[in-house]
């Protein structure tokens, strides 16, 4: 699983054309991973962190924080090596975006 982190002001600035073009480019990054690719998703702003036994609410995973996880994209691959590799192709890299390879765990 890739892990989407990107700055909230990402997008602030850009036009509706810029961000056809953003997506228009994420797209063509999943057709490009063909079979390595198994679905992703945006994911909307607002979020709560539910914590302990009690159950205590909280806004966000980080209060202070300008950077969220804003999407994922759940890939196949051979190996965590091969993964890695993969994701050095996301177009959210080059906003100076950060991804989270993360292997699911399967029982």
């Amino acid at each position: 699983m890739l892990l989407i982190f990107e700055d909230e002001s990402t997008y602030g600035n850009f036009t509706p054309e810029d961000m056809q073009k953003e997506i228009e480019l994420h797209m063509k990054w999943v057709e490009d991973l063909g079979d390595h690719h198994i679905s992703g998703e945006p994911l909307q702003k607002p979020a709560k962190t539910i914590k302990g036994e009690e159950g205590i609410v909280t806004d966000g995973p980080y209060i202070e924080s300008k950077e969220l996880i804003s999407g994922f994209y759940l890939i196949r691959a051979a190996s965590f090596d091969e993964a890695v590799e993969l994701s050095k192709g996301c177009p959210i890299l080059r906003l100076g975006g950060t991804l989270e390879v993360r292997e699911v765990m399967y029982y």
